[in-house]
């Protein structure tokens, strides 16, 4: 099997955890570029995988210019910029690994469609919940038809308060008009994908929704907050105390710290108190300019009759998600985060159901390292990656941009229901 040479392009943290199967697997995968604005993430890259001053790039056209051989490119800029840098890509020849979201547009997305295939290109995206053992399974115990079909799925998304604060409250995804992603485009393609890749015998058709930022709202700010926290009275009883959430706790703070440039462990208190000061992370939760939903529900319906609920919390006290799959002959349940599966299928001689539990926390194996970044989802997606792009069999996870276009549109007209107050025929409004 040949070994993958690949350019990373935004060298950040979903961009460095998938460039580090060229360090799991160095057989494999090979790193030969990174292109970034930063040049604090350019020097981490050039470190980590030995490159030359010469293989980091400060701009896509500098990447371009140098007409860099390599057979694929990590995109993984920030989602207002993927139609921008990858139709360039496309044209060059480039196959491309896409972060999600692909775009927030409709158009943008059918038109990256049409350029690969118009190119003779790849366009992978990474929905890597799709590649995790613990999807895989579920996705073969309905694939194999014991279950009968799918007529009801049940999703359930919490994202755990640290999480929500530092990226969609005080982080820099809190703002559709600044990142041109809503909240259920950026958090839960991976999900509406899910709904649809499991479901996969039938399309999507018709999609309600319902959201509002409830809870970070000015009005729910404590008498007498301050815009910031370092000079809020209230900031001893607050536990978004940005001294306490941000310092003290220090959640995620590949997110929090970005804005001074530095390396994470090079950071002293005292920057970080006058950073606080002044810089969104250290603003009151009720009072960021966040413009975004912090829970939201969709429904879907699909062409065969079957139903998918997809059901969004952000700011909770436990991440979590959870699903559950109804047949016509039985049903599945889990938590991924517990790693089980609970099947049940029905006994018609009993008129009762047989259950039977799939722990993967006994299964999982420890030699790829896969446990991590997504539940494995990260080391997987680019384990069939290079075998996908030396033409070798993949599994039935892989995610070429044909793949994501239902998921996508369920998430635009998801916002369009959500906002216009209407439900969406995606027909109609997309013809797909």
């Amino acid at each position: 099997m040949k070994r993958i040479q690949c350019v990373v392009m935004g060298y950040g943290d979903r961009g460095s955890r998938y460039a580090e199967y060229a360090k799991t697997v160095p057989n494999e995968l090979e790193i030969v570029g990174a292109v970034d604005v930063s040049d604090l993430r350019l020097q981490s890259a050039k470190t980590k995988f030995g490159l030359s001053d010469a293989q980091l790039y400060h701009s896509l056209d500098e990447f371009l210019a140098a007409d860099v051989r390599c057979d694929v490119v990590i995109n993984a800029t920030m989602d207002s910029l993927h139609y921008a840098t990858t139709i360039p890509l496309l044209e060059r020849g480039y196959n491309v690994l896409l972060e999600k979201p692909v775009t927030a547009s409709a158009k943008e997305l059918l038109e990256i469609e049409a350029k690969a295939k118009a190119c003779g290109c790849k366009v992978v995206v990474c929905h890597v919940l799709r590649y995790t053992p613990f999807y895989a399974k579920i996705k073969e115990l309905i694939d194999s038809g014991k279950l009968g079909k799918v007529t009801n799925m049940q999703l359930n998304e919490h994202v755990w308060q640290g999480h929500f604060v530092n990226a969609y409250v005080r982080g820099k995804w809190r703002s559709e008009k600044e990142c041109g992603s809503g909240l259920i485009l950026a958090k839960c393609c991976h999900d509406t994908d899910l709904m649809c890749w499991l479901n996969n015998a039938t399309n999507p058709y018709m999609v309600a929704s319902f959201g509002s930022k409830s809870f970070f709202t000015k009005e729910n700010a404590p008498t007498g907050a301050a815009e910031y926290c370092y000079a809020c009275p209230c900031k001893n009883e607050c536990m978004y105390n940005a001294e306490k959430f941000q310092i003290e706790k220090d959640f995620i703070p590949f997110y929090t710290w970005a804005g001074l440039n530095k390396p994470l462990d090079t950071i002293t208190l005292e920057e970080k108190r006058e950073f606080l000061k002044t810089d969104v992370y250290g603003q009151c939760v009720f009072k960021t300019d966040m413009d975004i939903v912090d829970r939201q529900c969709v429904t879907v319906e699909f062409e065969n009759g079957s139903i998918s609920t997809l059901n969004l919390v952000g700011g909770t006290s436990k991440a979590g998600r959870h699903i559950h799959v109804l047949c016509e002959y039985g049903e599945i349940v889990g938590y991924i985060e517990e790693n089980k599966i609970i099947v049940r299928e029905f006994n018609k001689e009993q008129v009762d159901y047989d259950e039977y539990l799939i722990d993967f926390n006994q299964d999982l194996s420890q030699e790829d390292n896969s446990v991590g970044g997504h539940y494995g989802g990260d080391y997987y997606i680019m384990k069939d990656l290079v075998r996908f792009l030396n033409g070798e069999a993949t599994s039935v996870a892989t995610t070429v941009i044909s793949d994501s276009i239902n998921s996508h549109l369920i998430c635009y007209a998801a916002e369009k229901a959500r906002k216009e107050h209407v439900v969406v025929d995606l027909k109609k409004e997309y013809g797909r």
